[in-house]
């Protein structure tokens, strides 16, 4: 659900509320800071309202007002950016009657968030999403469960108004998914040769002009290079690799390599620009993985292994597939795997 979030109230009574959800937060293994803002609170913070929301909406997963919906809703007005960004943001009353998530209830998890709540402290939760409301088949949300990327927000809007309309759309799998949980929505259709809706996967086809992509997080670079390699070198070559393969940037989560490169300075500031794990292996753990890479007398002499990148992919991805062979060129190596993944429908 959530990590972290952030309480606020605005009255006495109001106090007694949030201390209730802050508990139930935190019993649930959440890290929460409580807030007060009224005359005579014991410990009421002196800073602006203005101020403790923008630094709480940048650091928060979820941000709770405990008071009158205008407050919240006036607070964190200058602040919202997008609904793939903004945290989740609730609004309880301050009798703890009504728990409403008024931004990100699907990508942020407000929506599951109130709910949560609403059962802790005995309120009910009032969701107005229109899939909810309807009880469709919200593509955000499942893209959200799934740990898909969304990769335009616009079409994203168009398939649920057209799913709201009572239409049903089309989906297709790519190959590279090894399993499918739940019972597919009536409102979705497995595609049969013409342009999807929506696709899953971490390929864009360049004949499908309309279709709405969403993307798991299932590749892994396996990187070797020059020592003092620039950041920027590094990243033209892994820019051009996808590009040519056809691979969407958003589907890495991790970069690979050997120990001998876990302080080289271009591949941590590029994982450090993307939010990529980086991840670097022995000689011998890579020498262990079994399989056939491009290998090198000369790479073998330096590091001690044949193949850093392929190899260190591979390793990286839990044993995946390599989807991208050794590339090399100025002084860089690249290759890529993809982790077995799967999704599943509720």
């Amino acid at each position: 659900m959530i990590k972290k979030a952030a309480v606020i109230c605005f009255t006495e009574n109001g106090s007694r509320i949030a201390q209730k959800v802050g508990e139930c937060l935190e019993r649930y293994g959440n890290t929460v800071i409580l807030a007060k803002k009224y005359k005579g609170a014991s410990e009421s913070i002196q800073e602006s309202l203005d101020d403790w929301t923008r630094r709480e909406f940048e650091n928060q997963d979820a941000l709770i007002f405990v008071g009158a919906a205008g407050i919240g809703v006036r607070a964190i007005a200058p602040y919202v950016r997008s609904k793939t960004e903004d945290p989740a943001v609730l609004i309880i009353d301050e009798q703890g009657r009504y728990c409403i998530p008024v931004l990100s209830g699907h990508m942020g998890g407000a929506n599951e968030l109130a709910e949560f709540i609403s059962a802790q402290i005995h309120a009910a939760a009032v969701i107005t999403t229109a899939t909810d409301l309807n009880r469709k088949w919200a593509v955000d949300l499942f893209a959200k469960k799934n740990g898909l990327a969304i990769h335009d927000m616009k079409k994203a809007k168009e398939v649920s108004a057209r799913i709201l309309s009572g239409e049903s759309v089309s989906i297709s799998i790519d190959r590279g998914c090894e399993m499918i949980y739940g019972k597919i929505p009536e409102e979705v259709r497995l595609w049969s040769g013409e342009e999807p809706d929506m696709a899953v996967g971490i390929y864009k086809n360049p004949q499908w002009k309309e279709t709405m992509y969403l993307i798991p997080k299932t590749v892994v670079l396996g990187i070797g290079c020059r020592k003092g390699k620039e950041t920027a070198k590094i990243e033209e070559k892994i820019l051009q690799i996808l590009e040519n393969s056809g691979i969407f940037l958003e589907s890495i989560y991790k970069v690979s390599s050997i120990d001998l490169k876990r302080d080289e300075t271009g591949i941590i500031e590029l994982c450090e620009k993307y939010g990529w794990e980086f991840e670097t292996f022995s000689a011998k753990k890579l020498e262990d993985i079994k399989g056939e890479f491009a290998g090198s007398r000369f790479v073998r002499q330096i590091t001690g292994v044949d193949n850093i990148c392929e190899r260190s992919a591979v390793c990286a991805s839990g044993g995946g597939t390599v989807i991208v062979k050794k590339q090399a060129g100025d002084g860089i190596t690249i290759a890529a795997a993809e982790k077995k993944w799967g999704i599943r429908f509720e």
